[in-house]
């Protein structure tokens, strides 16, 4: 499985900006996210996915392409 090239893009963008660690990523707020330089409405699903992720300790199978599963 390789890692997604929107996955990869998006990460550039978040180190770019400074979000450099999961606890930076994870305390980012939609403000934060909205100020990113040519956000996309994509983007910003991925980075909830990411947010979600990070939280279940699941980053591996977030770069993989697989979604987080919803916990019930």
């Amino acid at each position: 499985m390789m890692v997604s090239t929107k996955i990869v893009k998006l990460l550039n963008k978040l180190f770019q900006a400074g979000f450099t660690d999961e606890k930076a990523i994870i305390s980012m707020t939609m403000d934060d996210i909205l100020a990113l330089s040519g956000i996309s409405v994509f983007e910003i699903s991925l980075i909830n996915e990411l947010q979600k992720s990070i939280k279940a300790g699941r980053i591996m199978s977030f770069l993989g392409g697989n979604q987080v599963e919803k916990e019930g």
